[in-house]
């Protein structure tokens, strides 16, 4: 190639390279860009329980509250984990369809996988879906009984953002639980098939890796 060619390709391309450069935008005064690599955040929170079809716990009041764990695989893609607990006092004295069972503490631990998206700096997207096990236990006037069964869920989350470190959110998630509870055919979808749905908020505590 001639020295001839060489400097005119030169000419033609520096400019171009400079006006590339020029052009790339600043980033937005919001836009959210993280110097330190996000690695987990825990999860603390509160819902109110509403039952979406026909079923025992529309019986029962429901409130609960959640621990979770989240572990950030890439930027936008969380594993985790969950533990909540939502108690349940019968609403009336009418227990033609329930028994004797005056009131029921719902324990859930299960395993999620969720995608975060941050808007920018403050506002943020956490969408999941997971499976777990569910343990229902009874109370009747003169006895107590655990029920089993298993679950899934799906939530999103609205989170805002203080800082790096504190944030609080709001939640709805639905969840199914399937419990493995002797009844007649006729009573097997009103008790072993129950559908949540689950309003609630929370708090959040993240954590970077400053060396990642």
């Amino acid at each position: 190639m001639s020295s001839t060619f060489k400097l005119f390709l030169f000419a033609i391309l520096f400019p171009l390279s400079l006006t590339a450069q020029d052009s790339i935008p600043e980033p937005h005064l919001n836009q959210y860009v993280a110097t330190d690599p996000e690695t987990v955040f825990f999860v603390g929170e509160f819902f109110r329980g509403y039952s979406v079809n026909n079923s025992s716990w529309e019986n029962y009041s429901q409130l609960g509250f959640g621990l979770d764990f989240n572990w950030f695989v890439l930027p936008f893609l969380t594993i985790g984990g969950e533990y909540s607990l939502m108690g349940g006092n019968l609403k009336g004295e009418d227990i033609n369809n329930t028994g004797a069972v005056k009131g029921i503490t719902s324990h859930y631990l299960g395993l999620h996988l969720g995608y975060y998206h941050a808007f920018n700096k403050e506002w943020n997207l956490h969408t999941l879906a997971g499976f777990g096990e569910v343990n229902n236990v009874n109370r009747a006037p003169d006895s107590r009984f655990v029920e089993d069964g298993n679950s899934l869920i799906l939530r999103s989350e609205i989170g805002y953002r203080f800082d790096k470190t504190a944030a609080i959110f709001i939640k709805a998630t639905l969840r199914w639980d399937r419990m493995d509870i002797d009844t007649p055919p006729t009573l097997d979808d009103y008790f072993n098939k129950q559908s949540l749905l689950l309003l609630g908020f929370g708090v959040r505590l993240h954590l970077q890796n400053p060396n990642g």
